[in-house]
């Protein structure tokens, strides 16, 4: 088990007496599992590999999947390539970037090593993998920061939960990239499926971390692991069935190298069955649902379209649209609670009903809902604007957004009586009701912003707001450049600093000193005048005409 020693005809020739006799019934055994594995490689097109060709196969699948500099380098444009065809959503470029994978390599050897017992093998493909699996996350990751597209694309939520489609076509890659590593052919575009299989899962796991959703990065790394193990599992079938992998005789079955085996396995074969337990668990809902809606719809409804969100920690839910010949009063809670009693435990229902007398009517109907289910994939992206209206509570003049930022800006009416912090509230409680949005609320504009930079409110003035707050007033009306003016030469100073960290340039004259009474000799000191730490911001840049700036009476108090 900690390597591979190519067959020699001296070990073949070795005399009975000098070897072990196997007991009959397990040669008996032997040659019956052998006339299987022929058969099945058979029957599936497997050439019949002699012992140095296997050898020979094993020793270049090593070869190329060993960890090289092109190795690095193809896993880093393959993952940035994919992470950027997901933020745009282009399947093509997801599936073009494949083509530079070098992923197929060191899971085939990863494979073999695994249908050979070879502990040192699947160490050395592992660590490549390991390897490859970093650069994707982080190469995502770090794309993801840079890119001001962040906001999760169809293409990046299929990735964040597997499914019994994505173990299929894990399953079938793997079946290919074992033929192909067996026979030769086909191996690049085999490979396209292998990678498309692994790479997109990685680099939406460093999505979900750049993007702080912890759920997408989790999903995506628990299809990563499925995808890999269905892969690696259907790579090592195929090289047992050609006879591609060491023969069990040669293996070492010392204690280190079966507990070396049975981690490496456990490490793949653990979330494989978390995703089958959640696969499982899926189907049981689905069949489940099926019947009680139909049960409830009467005689003649047809499920149109039926949706199952299973998680492994979190309670299934179902959606659902039934075409039926006359409406059913209080369906959907009937549904769920006989679903709830077929299950024993509560599962939530969304149930549309559609009308449809005929057969002609009930196909119109199934198309249609097809038709607005992939209209509702296209437009998934889009905010809710009704939604916001109602969290936000207020008659609103415009409303827009920034789909790229995924922000939603939002400007109501003067209120007769409202500050600025009254508004900035608002926004505050809205962006935290509206999941996936951030809203930002444009206040009604003011000419002059009054700015207190005191420790403690003794002396402020009722119209005086804070540093923050004025800020916070000049991004949303998207100021770029203000004028300052005040007696404190330290609190304009201080405004200014904040100003211009924030990106708003501030300009400001200093206040010059008092001109001396008259009859005071040039020695001595004027009287110092007290200033209060205040600061005039003026917001409306210099009219162009000369004519002076019109006040807003309507505009909000401060």
């Amino acid at each position: 088990m900690s390597g591979d020693i190519k067959p020699t005809a001296d070990a073949a020739s070795e005399p009975a007496a000098n070897r072990r006799e196997a007991p009959a019934w397990l040669r008996i055994l032997r040659v019956r599992l052998d006339r299987w594995r022929t058969r099945m490689a058979h029957a599936v097109l497997l050439p019949e590999l002699t012992p140095d060709q296997a050898y020979d196969l094993r020793q270049t699948v090593r070869k190329e999947g060993e960890l090289s500099n092109g190795y690095i380098l193809m896993c880093t444009l393959a993952a940035g390539i994919a992470i950027l065809g997901l933020l745009q959503s282009s399947t093509a470029v997801v599936i073009g970037a494949m083509l530079v994978s070098p992923l197929m390599s060191p899971i085939a050897a990863l494979g073999i090593g695994f249908a050979s017992l070879d502990g040192q093998r699947i160490r050395e493909a592992a660590r490549v993998v390991a390897i490859g699996a970093a650069i994707g996350i982080v190469t995502g990751l770090l794309l993801t920061l840079l890119s001001p597209i962040r906001n999760a694309t169809p293409e990046i939520l299929s990735r964040t939960e597997p499914t019994l489609l994505d173990l299929a076509v894990a399953l079938l890659s793997g079946i290919a990239g074992g033929y192909a590593t067996v026979t030769g052919k086909g191996g690049t575009a085999i490979g396209v499926a292998i990678a498309t299989a692994l790479m997109p899962p990685l680099t939406v796991v460093g999505y979900g971390i750049g993007v702080l959703q912890p759920m997408f990065a989790l999903g995506a790394l628990l299809l990563f692991f499925t995808n890999l193990a269905a892969i690696t599992f259907s790579v090592a079938l195929i090289a047992r069935l050609s006879s591609a992998a060491r023969p069990f005789g040669r293996v070492e079955w010392t204690p280190r190298y079966v507990a070396a085996l049975v981690v490496a396995f456990l490490i793949l074969a653990t979330p494989l069955s978390m995703t089958l337990m959640q696969l499982s668990q899926e189907g049981r809902v689905r069949a489940a649902a099926r019947s009680a809606i139909l049960a409830i719809a009467g005689e003649g409804a047809t499920i149109a379209q039926l949706d199952v969100q299973s998680t492994l920690f979190g309670e299934p839910s179902v959606k659902a649209l039934v075409v039926t010949p006359a409406y059913v009063a209080n369906a959907q809670g009937a549904a769920e609670l006989r679903l709830q009693q077929a299950l024993g435990e509560h599962v939530g229902l969304t149930l549309q009903q559609v009308l449809a007398a005929d057969v002609q009517a009930q196909t119109r109907a199934m198309v249609d809902a097809a038709m607005e289910r992939t209209a509702a994939g296209i437009a998934a992206d889009v905010p809710p604007y009704n939604a916001i209206r109602t969290a936000i509570g207020l008659p609103t003049r415009s409303l827009w957004s920034d789909r790229a930022q995924r922000l939603v800006y939002l400007e109501p009416v003067a209120l007769p009586g409202w500050s600025l912090a009254d508004y900035r509230a608002v926004e505050t409680r809205t962006s935290t009701a509206t999941e996936g949005w951030t809203v930002r609320l444009v206040p009604p504009a003011q000419p002059t912003l009054t700015v207190w930079t005191g420790a403690d409110a003794a002396g402020r003035p009722a119209d005086a707001v804070s540093p923050d707050l004025a800020l916070w007033a000049l991004q949303r009306w998207g100021m770029a450049n203000v004028t300052l003016s005040g007696d404190d030469p330290q609190a304009l100073s201080a405004v200014a600093r904040g100003f211009t960290d924030a990106g708003i340039a501030a300009q400001y004259r200093p206040p010059s000193e008092p001109p001396a009474a008259e009859g005071t000799p040039a020695n001595r000191p004027a009287e110092d005048k007290p200033t209060a730490p205040l600061v005039t911001v003026q917001v409306y840049p210099a009219s162009p005409t000369g004519q002076t700036p019109p006040t807003n009476e309507a505009g909000p108090t401060n």
